[in-house]
């Protein structure tokens, strides 16, 4: 559970976060090892790996030419026993190799030596993908060349036999993928979302015809040999400008999962809502380059800091499937020591965490926050490591059924006193925090509860006497299982939002006649920002 300005974002058990950019883009696999040991030590799962391996025959096996270039399995075989052991890195886990993206040139479409060529390259990159143990392959369709691949052009068929070209050549493209590397992850910058801004409100079919879009057409072609084990995901590369107040990325989800699948055919849909994910981007060089460029994020105060990036990162978890991902330029993940980051792209070796203070932190928090917690707890700020129960004020809902709130000394959690409750219908004990709060601290709450009828929340107030439970809403502790004692305990990290002057813990009972509940270890914890991990 994840809490972010006063939002509670429910994120997947297992968000892996994937680091893709320049930084990896002039690299081979034969320089990973030099900087796994550093990329161990930030809080990412996988990275983007590019291929750049010079071939016998003077070529190069380039992700960069995938579309132009023949590739030759045995370049690539020498290099398994190497991806295998920098795979077995944590941060290496879920790696992507970079493969199709769109052409220098365009590509006829009834050019069959020049599909196949395309389609033998594919299944190499995924039978590599697959025997070094990485996650999958990546995908970057984006028309950097002005190529117009996926659009029909004066020359063409007529767009009706064009469009079953497309098709056709998907299928072959990523026939030998799917036959090589079966359970792959494809993890595409853009999917069916790449032309979503120029689609209307009523029929995205004849928006597509209108303008001679080839792109959907392509991929139905993917997902018409797309085998139960494989899955796309779908990156939304419009996601570095989403706006996580205005609910951006849950909009987005919605039209990729309920909206797009329109413009597949009837027979791939199903496929589709099966198999198909999504993962959101941030481009991390629009918080860090100098005013007035392009991408630049001036939207509102404080937008370029670590809080406002975390907020966007809890939303993209909560609204994708697993996945978020980054795409950076300017510097680096890792510690690249003596060679250094990719020379030709001018990028700076000081790191993301230095570059943007704040950063690692607002990852760990989003995509592991008990982690986060146990690490920041050792450094934490003076403050209420554990609470005085007494400091807890009783209450009774005035029209409900009254029951018994007292502080028992006969039982508790490692201990004998613990506050209780019997058959409130509507009570709950209250506490305020007192020391001062900032907008964008962070602070570890942790309780403990045993019998029926209790539960949890941590509550902000927008005045000193108010609680606010609507604009500013509540986090939920959620209660695990169990122990041997029948003892289960709750914990969350929660980050004052901007508006709050107040927060407090109200540990309430909803009971029926007969019911007993016991709170304990109750602990608010403030925790120290910043720094790497």
């Amino acid at each position: 559970m994840i809490t972010l300005a006063g939002l509670t974002v429910a994120a997947p058990a297992a968000t892996k976060v994937i680091a893709f950019g320049w930084e990896f883009s002039g690299k081979s696999v034969r320089d990973l090892p030099a900087v796994a040991d550093s990329l161990d030590r930030a809080p990412i799962d996988g990275i983007g790996v590019y291929l750049n391996e010079p071939q016998a025959d003077g070529t190069k096996l380039s992700t960069h030419n995938i579309m132009s270039e023949a590739w030759r399995r045995e370049t690539l075989a020498p290099l398994v026993p190497l991806a295998r052991e920098l795979t077995a890195h944590r941060s290496m886990r879920e790696c992507f190799i970079g493969t199709l993206r769109a052409p220098h040139r365009r590509i006829d479409w009834r050019d069959d030596d020049a599909w196949t060529q395309i389609a033998s390259n594919m299944a190499i990159a995924a039978w590599f993908a697959r025997e070094g143990g990485f996650r999958g392959i990546s995908m970057d369709p984006e028309d950097y060349h002005r190529a117009a691949q996926f659009r029909s052009r004066p020359g063409d068929p007529p767009y009706d036999e064009l469009v079953e070209m497309a098709r056709s050549r998907g299928r072959e493209v990523f026939s030998g993928v799917f036959r090589d590397f079966p359970n792959v992850t494809i993890l595409s910058f853009w999917l069916l979302s790449l032309d979503q801004r120029s689609f209307g409100e009523g029929d995205l079919a004849a928006d597509v015809r209108e303008r001679g879009d080839l792109w959907p057409a392509f991929v139905d072609g993917i997902f018409d040999v797309l085998p139960p084990t494989a899955r796309l995901i779908d990156g939304d590369e419009f996601s570095y400008w989403f706006d996580s107040d205005r609910g951006d990325y849950y909009r987005a989800a919605n039209a990729i999962h309920r909206r797009l699948p329109a413009l597949l055919s009837p027979g791939n849909r199903a496929k589709y809502a099966a198999q198909l994910g999504v993962a959101f981007g941030t481009y991390l060089d629009m918080y860090t380059d100098p005013e007035g460029r392009h991408w630049w994020d001036d939207r509102r105060p404080g937008c370029r800091d670590s809080i406002h990036i975390e907020h966007k990162l809890a939303q993209a978890a909560g609204a994708g499937d697993g996945y978020v991902w980054f795409w950076g330029e300017k510097n680096c993940w890792g510690d690249w020591g003596e060679q250094g980051p990719n020379p030709a792209r001018g990028i700076s070796p000081e790191r993301w965490s230095e570059a943007l203070p704040g950063l690692e932190g607002a990852i760990l928090a989003v995509k592991d926050p008990e982690a986060y917690a146990a690490h920041r707890l050792s450094s934490a700020l003076p403050g209420t490591a554990a609470m005085d129960l007494s400091s807890f004020t009783p209450w009774q809902h005035d029209k409900a059924r009254k029951g018994r709130l007292w502080l028992d000394d006969t039982f508790g959690d490692g201990d004998d006193v613990s506050l209780a409750a019997e058959g409130c219908e509507d009570g709950a004990y209250s506490y305020i925090v007192g020391t001062p709060l900032q907008a964008g601290d962070r602070l570890l709450v942790r309780a403990s509860m045993h019998g029926e009828g209790g539960y949890a929340l941590f509550c902000w107030r927008r005045t000193p006497e108010k609680w606010d439970w609507t604009r500013l809403a509540p986090v939920v502790l959620r209660f695990g299982e169990p122990d041997a004692s029948g003892w289960r305990r709750a914990e969350a990290v929660v980050r004052v939002p901007e508006s709050a002057v107040g927060a407090g813990l109200i540990l309430g009972v909803r009971q029926l006649p007969g019911q007993v509940c016991h709170f304990d270890n109750v602990k608010i914890v403030p925790l120290a920002l910043g720094g790497d991990f």
